[in-house]
């Protein structure tokens, strides 16, 4: 047996559920020999070695296998989806919302450095709302548009989204806003003929 093989079986040995980067410098094996030049290809094929799991990127994707020893099937690549989703922007969003919750979505982008865009678009908040790091603990009516969920921190059950107004409710709304301001006015016409 090789001298390169024999200080990687070891190396795995010590240590298993390793990449090959790391692999390469604790058996003081080159990087290029030892995906290059076959030892990891040829190893798994003659079951000395295989893939024990995934290691993930810096964007959260898992790309980086993971070798340990023994015959065993290759473990699978897995996908990413909300529940193992996993990125730095989601890191900063989840601190903002705990440190500063309760917050909406534009909030969250301000107070975690992140772009409004990058809130919006990314779905890092669907993440953790399906991971239960963080719940939606209410709404908040938006000045012109939707309700906005408002998020705080933790697993619970989070607040259902309010139905929208119906014509009729907004009609009766802004009457009793212009009657409540109406009265005011007057009110203060009032108390301001009296104190003179």
């Amino acid at each position: 047996m090789n001298r390169g093989v024999e200080r990687i079986l070891a190396t795995l040995r010590r240590a298993p559920g390793l990449t090959k980067e790391e692999i390469a410098e604790r058996a003081y094996v080159g990087l290029n020999t030892l995906s290059g030049g076959g030892y990891l290809k040829t190893m798994r094929r003659e079951g000395l070695i295989f893939i024990s799991g995934w290691r993930r990127n810096g964007s959260g994707s898992f790309t980086t296998p993971l070798y340990s020893l023994g015959c065993g099937p290759d473990y699978p690549k897995p996908g990413v989806d909300e529940a193992n989703r996993d990125a730095p922007g989601m890191a900063q969003l989840l601190e903002a919302i705990a440190k500063f919750g309760p917050i909406d979505y534009r909030q969250a982008a301000r107070l975690s450095g992140l772009s409004l865009n990058t809130v919006k678009n990314s779905d890092y908040l669907d993440a953790l709302l399906t991971q239960g790091k963080i719940h939606i603990s209410g709404w908040r009516r938006a000045r012109n548009g939707p309700m906005r969920p408002v998020y705080m921190p933790g697993a619970r059950e989070s607040e259902p989204r309010l139905q929208p107004m119906t014509a009729a409710e907004k009609s009766r709304a802004f009457r009793w806003r212009r009657a409540i301001a109406a009265n005011s006015a007057s009110f203060a016409a009032r108390f301001m003929s009296r104190s003179r």
